[in-house]
């Protein structure tokens, strides 16, 4: 396996994947999905689990990107708490979010059994600790949102890891592996079971026609799809994802442990940029993973800097010093806190599947208890809440925007507010409306593709 960064990960060291790239002689599909991530992976098994045919596609191997740099913690909570997401979404969305988290990590636990997977599969409790007072004022009001919403949480006075802390919560039954292992073994299942799978090849051009998608790959194949699904975070060409979407970098570095942790653990602190720890057992031995130092992508970037910051935070405070691996991975945060799951705006038959933050093994499964439903034609309240569609609460899109770069690299020019978005998905395809803005007319277009000019 190779990954997308100049450092090798430590799934990468320790877990090599075959080449699991079929023959095949159909060029008609059901379904088309790009990216073979965490997401692609977990929605092609699915669909072929429902019946439905499917071309997985990637150009390059599986894990290549953000899927072979996580840190591979399954949480029932997300970096955005729930109390913001109760303030944001309503008390019912926290709910039908906390149901389906459940759903979603009963079924990570399905896969393993049901298909053998050897992934190194764990689960412990996850502290979340405060260090000062403005940090446990926040720990209590998330504190409050989990005994709201029946989220296993309680008040302790001791985490497994040597760190001073003022306050600490401990959240149960939280999951871990080993990604590349994971994603291995439903690719091993997909194939066993006929899937089609195309390695290596990039998207060279596709056309939507509104009923059939066709699309162009590297090696000149033409196929053929009524569906298709970005599984590659950013969706391609001009969208309100362009807007919506804001990269971010994290840190990441491994350590040996001379002897087994007293227990198996995941951590972090209230810090902004957050640190964040957790143990690892392999037949290799047993780890400490430690990250943090997130940033924007491309504001203020120096990634040794970033490297040296949190080798010296974990020699400080914990204390080891057998280093084992290191590497940074980019992920994307959404406006509004929650991820873009579901149809692509304007388009009956594409779909998207991103802005994860730092929770991509939880959302990215997701992704597969709500597409293969909406392709057939169903549709529940935590697909409604997650639509890629959805105009409110665009609760941070503000700070996403001032960036003045996106995923895309597109630049964003000052003055462009959150209230631009919301107008531009008032105005209908293909049509010009004129539309007040700080207190000025403007003559505003909005294409097919649902981007705006004026």
């Amino acid at each position: 396996m190779i990954r997308d960064g100049n450092n090798k990960s430590f799934w990468q060291s320790t877990e090599k994947i075959e080449d699991f790239g079929t023959d095949f002689k159909e060029l008609t599909f059901h379904t088309i999905v790009v990216g073979a991530g965490i997401t692609g992976v977990t929605l092609a098994k699915e669909l072929q689990n429902r019946g439905i045919s499917c071309l997985l596609i990637d150009k390059k191997n599986p894990g290549f990107g953000t899927t072979g740099g996580t840190t591979a913690h399954i949480n029932n909570f997300y970096d955005t708490s729930y109390d913001e997401i109760i303030a944001n979404f309503g008390n019912d969305a926290g709910r039908e979010l906390v149901v389906g988290t459940h759903k979603t990590l009963d079924y990570i636990v399905q896969n393993i059994r049901k298909y053998a997977v050897a992934c190194e599969f764990d689960t412990c409790d996850f502290f979340l600790f405060s260090t000062n007072g403005k940090q446990t004022k926040k720990l209590d009001e998330i504190y409050r949102a989990h005994k709201q919403l029946g989220i296993k949480t309680v008040e302790d006075s001791s985490i497994p890891f040597d760190l001073s802390f003022e306050k600490v919560i401990k959240i149960e039954a939280q999951g871990q592996f080993h990604p590349i292992k994971y994603i291995n073994g439903l690719l091993q299942a997909y194939k066993i079971e006929g899937g089609a799978f195309l390695l290596n090849q990039a998207i060279e051009s596709f056309n939507n026609d509104g009923e059939n998608i066709t699309i162009k790959t590297s090696d000149a194949r033409i196929f053929t799809a009524k569906n298709l699904v970005w599984a590659t975070h950013v969706p391609p060409g001009k969208n309100r994802f362009n807007l919506l979407l804001t990269a971010y970098r994290s840190y990441v570095m491994v350590f040996k442990l001379t002897d087994p942790p007293t227990a198996l653990a995941q951590a972090a602190d209230l810090y902004d940029p957050y640190h964040y720890f957790r143990y690892h057992v392999s037949s290799n031995g047993n780890y400490l993973i430690a990250g943090g130092f997130d940033h924007k992508t491309g504001v203020g970037e120096n990634s040794e800097k970033c490297f040296t910051e949190l080798d010296n935070y974990v020699r400080r405070y914990l204390g080891f010093s057998d280093f084992v691996a290191k590497w940074s991975s980019q992920y994307y945060v959404s406006a509004d806190g929650l991820p873009y799951i579901g149809r692509m705006p304007s388009e009956k038959n594409i779909y998207v599947s991103t802005g994860y933050g730092g929770n991509g093994m939880t959302f990215g499964t997701m992704a597969s208890l709500v597409i293969p439903d909406l392709l057939e034609g169903k549709e529940n309240e935590l697909s409604k809440m997650l639509s890629p569609g959805r105009i409110k609460p665009i609760a941070s899109v503000k700070s996403v925007l001032s960036v003045g770069i996106n995923a895309s690299k597109h630049l964003i020019k000052d003055k462009l507010k959150a209230k631009q978005v919301e107008i531009f998905d008032t105005i209908p395809l293909n049509e010009g409306r004129i539309v007040t803005f700080e207190n000025k007319n403007l003559a505003v277009f909005r294409d097919k593709d649902g981007g705006g000019a004026h």
